[in-house]
C-alpha cells in the first residue's frame, strides 16, 4: 500500500525556529494504526552510508476515492522519534512493535 507520510520536525539546534515538514511516500504491507512506528532506511547522496529513521504515527487519513492506480491508499501524520547510521546497502519499510 502506497502511503504519503507528514513529519513535522524542529530544529535542534535552533529550537526557536519555524518547523520544518517533510513529506515522502512509503510502500507499506497495510496501513499504520496511530501509535505505530514507521522504519525507514534512507541511502545518504553526500556521504553514501544509510541513514534510519524512526518515526511514530500520530494520524491517519484514509483516501476513500481513489483518482487513479498510482493514488496513496492514506495519509499519515508523524513525528520523528529517532535517527542513526546504519550498514546496510538497501532500502525497507516495516512496522516494531508497540
Amino acid at each position: 500500500m502506497k502511503i504519503i507520510v507528514y513529519c513535522k520536525y524542529f530544529n535542534f539546534q535552533n529550537p526557536l525556529e519555524k518547523p520544518k515538514i517533510e513529506t515522502f511516500v512509503v510502500d507499506l504491507s497495510q496501513i499504520p494504526q496511530v501509535g505505530e512506528t514507521i522504519v525507514v532506511e534512507r541511502i545518504s547522496a553526500q556521504k553514501q552510508f544509510v541513514i534510519i529513521f524512526e518515526y511514530i504515527v500520530t494520524a491517519v487519513q484514509f483516501n476513500a476515492f481513489k483518482e487513479s492506480a498510482d493514488s496513496a491508499d492514506a495519509q499519515v501524520s508523524a513525528f520523528l522519534n529517532h535517527c542513526w547510521e546504519g550498514t546496510s546497502n538497501f532500502k525497507i519499510t516495516n512496522f516494531l512493535e508497540k
